[in-house]
């Protein structure tokens, strides 16, 4: 699934880029082109319109699809490699030892915590911060993994320290990146509130579990067909938003961007859609309430 979306993504960026001029020639300015060039890092718009977690966006406009989808979205072609790497290194343990029913439900679960802990966390720092990829379910499937380890084989499991060398090794990456980022003035980095969020509930979500007790096949199908109608209606949730809203695959920034564009060229009605769709989630920020003046000098 992770591919297949990814896949999605890059054909959405070369069709959203289609009719931009080239920046490194004439290649890069054809959809193909395009999409090859966005697996090195997808634009923001094609983060979004797939269901990219943004703080403003999934708390203040209502897009909860965001908690689940935002896990099946990567940024780059680097990031979804290492995710995947990760997942077939720690995959098959879990579920060869918790079964494929409780993996799949422990995976999005997981998904749905990291996610939901990197947006109160990208609320309180109050900035604009996109958060995407698996590895806050994976990590989840870390937390998970500890647990079991220690319930099979004890403090000095083997399986214990593997996991615990993964775990250390995705937040300390995460931790050097952010501070580099923080250093340099950039944004973007590493998602380590989801990471944490998604290890924490992993390890909570397989403490609940009863060692010997087995689904029955009326219960691994009841959970296989919940799952399939969550991620179906997330896919359907996103694609709606992505048809209505014209700005669906906006921020807040760029949405700010936008309104100041349509006063330029004299659009006054197509200012005030974006200004109005910055009321639903960022009504007090400074910049919205700068291009409000403007408006109201402007058009009214």
């Amino acid at each position: 699934a992770n591919i297949l979306v990814f896949l999605g993504q890059a054909l959405h960026a070369g069709w959203l880029g289609s009719g931009m001029p080239a920046e490194d020639g004439v290649e890069a300015a054809t959809p193909l082109g395009l999409a090859l060039k966005s697996m090195m890092g997808m634009p923001s718009e094609t983060l979004l319109a797939f269901g990219a977690n943004d703080a403003n966006l999934t708390l203040y406009d209502g897009r909860w699809q965001a908690l689940v989808a935002s896990c099946f979205v990567h940024g780059s072609l680097l990031h979804i490699a290492f995710n995947i790497v990760a997942l077939r290194q720690i995959g098959p343990f879990v579920e060869r030892v918790a079964s494929p029913a409780r993996m799949l439900t422990l995976y999005l679960g997981a998904g749905i915590a990291g996610s939901a802990s990197s947006a109160f966390f990208g609320w309180l720092s109050t900035g604009q911060r996109l958060s995407v990829g698996a590895s806050g379910a994976i990590c989840g499937l870390i937390g998970a993994a500890l647990v079991l380890g220690y319930r099979i084989e004890g403090k000095d499991s083997p399986i214990m320290r593997a996991m615990g060398r993964w775990l250390l090794i995705i937040l300390g990456m995460g931790l050097t990146v952010s501070l580099i980022v923080t250093l340099q003035g950039a944004g973007g980095g590493f998602d380590n509130a989801a990471h944490g969020g998604g290890a924490i509930a992993g390890a909570v979500i397989a403490m609940t579990w009863r060692r010997g007790s087995v689904y029955t096949p009326a219960v691994r199908n009841a959970i296989l067909a919940g799952c399939i109608f969550l991620l179906a209606a997330v896919a359907a949730r996103v694609l709606m938003i992505d048809l209505v809203d014209p700005y669906a695959m906006y921020g807040a920034n760029a949405r700010v961007a936008l309104a100041e564009k349509e006063l330029a060229l004299g659009r006054c009605e197509e200012a005030d859609r974006a200004l109005k769709s910055l009321d639903r989630i960022s009504p007090q920020a400074k910049e919205v309430q700068r291009v409000r003046v403007v408006y109201r000098q402007r058009c009214r």
